[in-house]
């Protein structure tokens, strides 16, 4: 019985390491097709009003470019740092040992996304608030910075990482005493 139980658990750790690995690959795609538009729309101007996915910047563009290119740099810095998020996790679900899964490596890298999960919550809060500044030029990118989703997902992970450091010293007593 316990037999079946380790084989599910490591089938379930291999498919979130596949989904893991496809939201990393996701999230890199979408902030290079941001990062060309964004160039291609500097040779042609027509470019923002169909930027990505539809999105049309071409009022802001015209605008100001420094205001157009902010904008642009803080969405694709956090479409950045999203990866890096599922970049880590795919990489601690490689280090998960179900023999003995609580490590002090493990919970370090977890305590990592947890900073890296609230770091994307204030840029997401500063972008949300830089797009509603800019209004109507930007509205399209008003409502997609997720900043509060974050930050609750930031204090889950830190607090997750807090009972596997617990975990860590419990299991290092236990293999003291044994």
């Amino acid at each position: 019985m316990e037999f079946k139980f380790q084989t599910r658990t490591e089938q379930i750790l291999s498919v979130l390491k596949i989904i893991a690995w496809v939201a990393f690959f996701g999230f890199v795609v979408k902030a290079g097709a941001y990062v060309i538009s964004y160039v291609v729309s500097f040779s042609r101007p027509a470019g923002a009003q169909n930027l990505y996915m539809g999105i049309d910047l071409l009022e802001l563009r015209n605008h100001s470019v420094l205001k157009y290119s902010t904008l642009i740099a803080a969405w694709v810095a956090l479409l950045v740092m999203k990866a890096n998020v599922w970049y880590r996790v795919a990489r601690i679900i490689s280090l998960i040992k179900i023999e003995s899964p609580f490590t002090l490596e493990l919970t370090r890298k977890l305590e990592k996304i947890s900073y890296l999960l609230f770091s994307i919550s204030i840029l997401g809060y500063l972008g949300s608030t830089f797009a509603g500044w800019l209004g109507e030029m930007a509205q399209q990118f008003q409502n997609d910075w997720n900043a509060g989703e974050f930050l609750f997902m930031a204090g889950l992970l830190f607090i997750v990482s807090q009972i596997f450091k617990r975990g860590v010293e419990l299991q290092s007593e236990n293999e003291l005493t044994v």
